[in-house]
């Protein structure tokens, strides 16, 4: 363990260290999947931490797991948000309910919703 991480308060363990000349730079990542890049300089004197994102690709509500879903979302909306990726009818209201705990679902699990 290395830290904690600034996204959701979990502990950080670290995945590689790089020294450059004028500095240590060490990846780490938490329990639920964020990722961080630790700046120290060359006396292990803490610079900052800055968060790692990348690319990923786009996640769809079918296929994340049901707990996950329920713990935030009424059936409803995990219904009409299947539906709407899906391209079938669905019912805005609960588009719209759900939309609003998107943040919350990141803040929780680290998996961002975009429909």
């Amino acid at each position: 363990m290395i830290g904690f991480c600034g996204i959701c308060d979990s502990e950080l363990e670290s995945l590689a260290y790089y020294c450059t000349d004028q500095e240590w730079l060490i990846s780490a990542r938490c329990k639920r999947g964020h990722l961080a890049l630790l700046r120290y300089d060359r006396e292990w004197n803490w610079k900052e931490d800055l968060p790692l994102e990348f690319v990923k690709e786009e996640i769809r509500v079918s296929d994340l797991d049901g707990e996950m879903l329920n713990s935030v979302f009424t059936p409803a909306e995990i219904r009409d948000m299947i539906a709407c990726q899906q391209g079938r009818p669905y019912t805005r209201q609960n588009i719209y309910r759900a939309r609003a705990k998107y943040e919350r679902f990141e803040k929780l699990f680290g998996i961002k919703i975009e429909i």
